[in-house]
């Protein structure tokens, strides 16, 4: 019919139809986009962390440097309705006086204190009580 060569021995194809397309990892991945998302992602993480970590060594040694609010006279807190409470640790941040204990921390509004009484009797007693500026 058709000579010699058949139909069927003719070769469709001059090289193997898989072998048309490159997969080598470099120039096809199906994940690189993601890969690429989380490589910039660890390294963002990791920019942080040594961000913090700087920021934490940083504030060590503010602290070793700042000398210690820790007193060893007590600081009487005279409030608004003339009561009065001694304390022995204490910090003040904005509007509010923090009593630091061992067993917890309470906050005081300084709204509710007669701050130039509290001042006085401090003074009184040889100690301080200072409010930020």
């Amino acid at each position: 019919m058709y000579g010699n060569v058949g139909w069927y021995d003719t070769p469709y194809y001059s090289q193997p139809y898989y072998s048309q397309y490159d997969y080598s990892a470099q120039n096809y991945s199906p994940n690189n986009q993601l890969d690429q998302e989380l490589q910039a992602e660890v390294d963002r993480l990791n920019d942080e962390v040594a961000s913090l970590r700087e920021r934490e060594q940083e504030m060590q040694k503010s602290r070793q440097a700042a000398p210690s609010a820790v007193s060893s006279k007590p600081t009487q807190l005279i409030f608004s309705d003339k009561h009065t409470e001694e304390i022995q640790n204490y910090a003040i941040v904005g509007q509010t006086l923090w009593v630091l204990t061992a067993e917890r921390a309470r906050k005081i509004p300084l709204s509710d204190l007669d701050l130039s009484a509290t001042k006085k009797a401090n003074e009184d007693r040889g100690g301080e009580f200072d409010l930020p500026k």
